[in-house]
């Protein structure tokens, strides 16, 4: 996996090798290869690039997708004095993209 120009990550034979600070990233790999970044910020945002080799070093596959991630933090202090409810997430997919929304009712 690249964002941009750097590697962050790959994984073979079950063996997953971190390019970049694993802490900063807040991403990790499952083992069917998809990328997960936790805890998304703006700066995430960007080209991220998969590339999937076959056994014998040959390429398979190589995909581009675009992270966009958009909206301001509800609130400006970086802790809370008591547990926020349950996030509502929807996801919806136009023409390859895929818009994500994270809401929280109260």
């Amino acid at each position: 996996w690249l964002k941009g120009r750097e590697r962050l990550l790959q994984i073979k034979d079950k063996k997953v090798k971190y390019y970049v600070n694993k802490d900063q990233c807040r991403c990790k790999i499952l083992l069917n290869g998809t990328l997960q970044i936790e805890k998304v910020v703006k700066e995430d945002s960007g080209k991220y690039t998969v590339t999937v080799y076959q056994q014998d070093g040959r390429l398979k596959a190589e995909e581009d997708t675009m992270l966009i991630v958009q909206g301001e933090r509800a609130c400006p202090f970086s802790s809370f004095s008591e547990p926020v409810p349950q996030p509502v997430l929807s996801v919806e997919c136009v023409n390859k993209t895929v818009f994500v929304k994270c809401e929280v009712k109260q």
